[in-house]
């Protein structure tokens, strides 16, 4: 049977940690030896202290960090480097639903000598725009990604995400983590670089599936895609990779699939959505 260590942060959600712990728990075919937990301190005590209680209750490992601290690259690391010991290290986010008992055995069993890293299918449980862009990005066959690929693909190469993936802990420490990089966005992207660039593979694993929804206002969105845009600004490691195609066609796949379902809310949100998201990145990418 397979051993993994799990590794989720965890900010100001005593029942978001508290279905992800059940859920992870029933998890069959596979070993839980360690779940290790980075709490980051919110401004409510109250919930921070039955977060606190609820972690010390089922023996998590854990550490605290504040929000200034907080770093989606630095943080995991921390927790992969000193806390884990197992050589699969499944990476979660704690607002994800979990439907089976098999979706962490079906990702951790696509790691090898090849595969280090691989993450799973999300799927959106309302029907918005978001729904329609799960559809498109995570589609329903699987696929393994290597350097040879990358021409082809461009930018989507390196697409993967740590709200369920799984890593080599043996090659991500071979490969120093996320490298020194400090970033709050898109660190999954950026080890997925890195995996490529090194000679080894990246796996899509559609059989592992977690339902990741969201519920953006127009301003978070425009917020969001600003951070994209600034992360590639500041990072520049992907400059060279086309990106404005595969956008623009996502944009059209979304308002076909709402034509196609008739879906009145996002039809009338479309134009205003994508625009956020375009005007956000080019801003942020200034």
């Amino acid at each position: 049977m397979m051993s993994v260590d799990i590794v989720c942060p965890i900010y100001k959600n005593y029942e978001q940690l508290i279905r992800l712990y059940d859920a992870l728990s029933k998890q069959v075919d596979v070993k839980i030896n360690r779940f290790v937990f980075p709490m980051t301190i919110s401004e409510d005590e109250e919930i921070d202290n039955k977060i606190r209680q609820f972690i010390k209750d089922k023996n998590i490992t854990s550490f605290e960090v504040t929000k200034e601290e907080f770093s989606h690259s630095l943080t995991r690391e921390k927790a992969i480097k000193e806390y884990c010991k197992s050589e699969l290290v499944i990476l979660c986010s704690q607002d994800v639903v979990f439907f089976d008992e098999h979706a962490v055995s079906k990702l951790a069993s696509s790691i090898n000598d090849e595969v280090i890293y691989a993450y799973g299918r999300q799927i959106c449980q309302n029907h918005s725009i978001e729904r329609y862009i799960r559809k498109k990005n995570y589609p329903k066959d699987s696929y393994i990604v290597s350097k040879n690929d990358i021409d082809r693909m461009q930018f989507m190469a390196f697409f993967a995400s740590d709200a369920f993936s799984c890593i080599s802990r043996k090659h991500f420490l071979e490969l120093n983590g996320y490298q020194g990089y400090n970033v709050m966005f898109a660190e999954d992207m950026l080890y997925s670089k890195f995996v490529l660039d090194a000679g080894y593979k990246k796996a899509y694993v559609s059989e592992a599936v977690v339902a990741h929804s969201h519920k953006y206002k127009l301003k978070q969105l425009y917020n969001r895609y600003y951070e994209t845009g600034k992360f590639h600004k500041e990072i520049g490691l992907f400059n060279q990779y086309k990106s404005t195609d595969s956008g623009l066609k996502l944009a059209l796949y979304v308002l076909g699939q709402a034509l196609i379902h008739f879906n009145i809310p996002v039809l009338f949100r479309w134009l205003p959505d994508m625009a956020a998201r375009y005007l956000g990145m080019k801003k942020g990418k200034k």
